[in-house]
């Protein structure tokens, strides 16, 4: 019995120590999303009530970022998003952050607290369902063509070199994919 708990313990405190953190760490980038899935348009307010679609940022690579009051990870993970936004330039790449859920108290304040200057949206009916958000925070990268290509589903380090690359490399590899005729969607290489 004391060997089984003192092997529970060891295995939990392994997991808390070194394998969760994982998500986080800068070593953890983003998953591959099938092929030729279709981002899920939608239509949500910003805090001033102004309605904004998936669909107007068509060309550009998009950070979609699902969050909520009630996960001080998410909230955390706002400093490496806007810091990744400033890096990247916001002329190839756009980040919309999605609040789920009805209560949005003190959203203003969080985002003025991170400096947060990337479009953040609000989710209140739960719409987006649809897009496969097992946990909080969950984000996908959208190609200029609206096609669902990653996914990092709990926190990640947005502006550690690593992230910075593997972003950098995707807009990059689809630069040279638009410069050359005989680039398919095929091409694409999963980092």
């Amino acid at each position: 019995m004391k060997k089984n708990l003192r092997n529970f313990v060891f295995a939990l405190v392994v997991n808390l120590v070194f394998i969760i953190p994982l998500n986080a760490e800068e070593g953890r980038l983003m998953d591959a999303y099938p092929p030729n899935v279709s981002a899920e348009n939608f239509i949500l307010p910003d805090l001033n009530g102004d309605e904004h679609q998936l669909e107007e940022f068509r060309g550009k690579y998009v950070l979609v970022n699902f969050w909520a009051m009630s996960c001080n990870v998410c909230k955390s993970e706002m400093t490496t998003l806007q810091s990744a936004f400033e890096l990247l330039g916001s002329d190839k790449i756009a980040i919309i952050s999605i609040h789920a859920g009805t209560n949005y108290d003190g959203v203003d304040e969080v985002l003025k607290i991170n400096n947060v200057t990337y479009t953040v949206l609000l989710d209140i009916d739960l719409e987006l369902g649809a897009w496969g958000i097992p946990i909080l925070p969950t984000t996908f990268v959208v190609s200029p063509e609206g096609d669902i290509r990653y996914r990092a589903v709990g926190s990640r380090v947005w502006n550690s070199p690593f992230m910075i690359d593997f972003i950098q490399n995707l807009l990059d590899s689809d630069d040279t994919q638009d410069s050359s005729p005989q680039a398919s969607s095929n091409d694409r290489t999963y980092l």
